[in-house]
């Protein structure tokens, strides 16, 4: 007599849904009490599963903020493969924009801030959230420097600074809006100041951002 085969009932692997709870349980967590506040104990409790099964993954809170933050935003942050470098810059410079204006902007500040006594989070942060697009956005403004489309004597490292350093301004220091107004008008600053002979800038006027 044949072996009845169990049925395959559709849905997620427990696995993977018990991941998910944990994730969404942690930033729902940091919103509400802050990254000091934080425990494997709360998030667990939350996320409807035992501490084992949170270490069974992650060794410390901070790696669970961490993967939980990038699994939010990652997919929006990467440079899309054959768009001329300009827009390339100003488009992902908007998508960072909606995702420091968003909810999400409040947990990179936390982050950030723990990380000032936590360097294993900050080090995670840089490691996975800005040295990948970092890295593409660095090829990418060094091929346009070969083609002679950008000044040679201004590192890309140094764009990338001046683009993305106003952004985490806002964000950590001024807490003022951060919106497309604002974005467009840094691109506009720093591209004119960094495309050789300003020929392919698409410069217009700067709003008054005081």
């Amino acid at each position: 007599m044949p072996t009845c085969k169990p049925i395959q009932r559709p849905g997620r692997p427990r696995s993977n849904q018990s991941r998910e709870a944990i994730l969404n349980s942690a930033l729902e967590l940091l919103d509400q009490e802050g990254f000091a506040a934080l425990s494997i104990e709360a998030i667990a409790a939350r996320a409807g599963v035992g501490k084992a099964t949170v270490y069974r993954w992650w060794k410390h809170k901070a790696e669970i903020v961490m993967e939980a933050f990038l699994a939010k935003v990652q997919p929006e942050l990467d440079f899309p493969p054959g768009e001329p470098f300009e827009d390339a810059l100003r488009n992902q410079l908007l998508r960072v924009t909606r995702i420091f204006s968003s909810k999400m902007g409040p947990v990179i500040g936390t982050v950030i801030g723990a990380g000032q006594s936590e360097p294993e989070l900050l080090r995670d942060f840089y490691k996975n959230w800005i040295e990948p697009r970092r890295a593409q956005a660095r090829k990418m403004l060094q091929e346009a420097v070969d083609r002679g489309e950008l000044r040679d004597d201004i590192p890309p490292d140094i764009i990338l600074d001046l683009l993305y350093g106003a952004m985490y301004f806002r964000l950590l220091i001024r807490k003022d809006r951060i919106d497309r107004a604002f974005a467009e008008a840094v691109a506009n600053v720093v591209m004119d100041g960094s495309i050789r002979n300003q020929k392919a800038s698409k410069r217009s006027k700067v709003p008054s951002l005081a």
